[in-house]
């Protein structure tokens, strides 16, 4: 018996030793025995200085893309050409090429296709960055002036009374770009009719341009006109309709319309500029007023 125990006390001893041998050496065992990539502090500094090179000169290139399109490319083209924006995208193919030249082999070696993923959206973000400083003021100017709210005719009798619409210009089913105004004139006497609305413009209103036509007939519209009437008082109805007051640039504009007789009378206007690189044309405003006999 006690032979047994002896050997029993000899197998427990003897199987504890190896559950901590077996313990220790799981401690011991490095990352690559545990399916772990090994750590090497050499490559690893060298990986980071590859990749922080790239991105340097990801940069770069996309500056000069920015660059070479808005002074190269963009003075000789019109404005909405599709190559404004797909030459600077497909320039991301060019990417691995410039690495492969301009990087030493020692760099060029640890990039891979993470490498030219993150490089591609990193040109992509910093040429829309960069470009949207270069187009826009104080640096350039692609924005078309346009009609700051809405627009309005008033009667003006002969007495100098004012008369406003009731309600503002509504759409016309057809056409979502023309507004029509009904109004009701006494065409036998000498009441005036004013058409006045407001334009702006996100770097110079001074530089606009206006074309503005009464059934083809050319109109001059002045700033003079818009501020006698507004010295007399824009009608509260219509003050904030025609002049944004928080918008101190917005600059009102009012044309006499004369020999109005009983019918339709398009009042077809665009606005335009010389912005930077090229000429800025607004949308053609179309506003139809129809004439009843009072």
């Amino acid at each position: 018996m006690a032979a047994a125990r002896a050997e029993a006390e000899s197998k427990q001893r003897k199987k504890h030793r190896d559950k901590q041998e077996k313990s220790e050496k799981k401690r011991s065992r490095s990352g690559e025995d545990m399916g772990l990539e090994s750590f090497d502090p050499v490559n690893y500094v060298a990986k980071e200085k590859a990749e922080t090179a790239s991105m340097w000169l990801v940069l770069g290139f996309a500056i000069s893309v920015a660059l070479l399109m808005r002074f190269g490319i963009m003075p000789s083209l019109n404005h909405g050409d599709t190559i404004l924006w797909l030459l600077p995208v497909l320039s991301v193919f060019m990417l691995p090429s410039i690495h492969r030249v301009v990087m030493p082999e020692s760099f060029v070696e640890h990039y891979t296709k993470g490498t030219w993923f993150k490089a591609s959206f990193l040109h992509i973000f910093t040429w829309l960055a960069v470009t949207l400083l270069l187009v826009n003021p104080p640096l350039g100017d692609i924005g078309s002036p346009e009609v700051a709210n809405q627009w309005t005719v008033i009667l003006v009798d002969e007495f100098g009374n004012h008369t406003y619409p009731e309600d503002g210009p509504t759409m016309l089913m057809e056409d979502g770009n023309i507004r029509q105004l009904e109004i009701n004139l006494n065409t036998s006497n000498s009441e005036k009719v004013w058409l006045i609305f407001a334009v702006r413009d996100n770097l110079d209103v001074n530089k606009i341009e206006m074309n503005i036509t009464l059934n083809g007939n050319e109109l001059v519209p002045t700033r003079e006109a818009f501020n006698e009437i507004n010295e007399i008082g824009i009608n509260s109805t219509w003050e904030e309709k025609i002049i944004d007051l928080n918008r101190i640039k917005d600059v009102g504009y009012a044309v006499e319309l004369e020999n109005l007789s009983e019918g339709f009378w398009d009042v077809r206007l665009t606005l335009s500029e010389q912005g930077e690189p090229w000429v800025n044309i607004s949308e053609e405003y179309v506003w139809t007023i129809r004439v009843l006999s009072s």
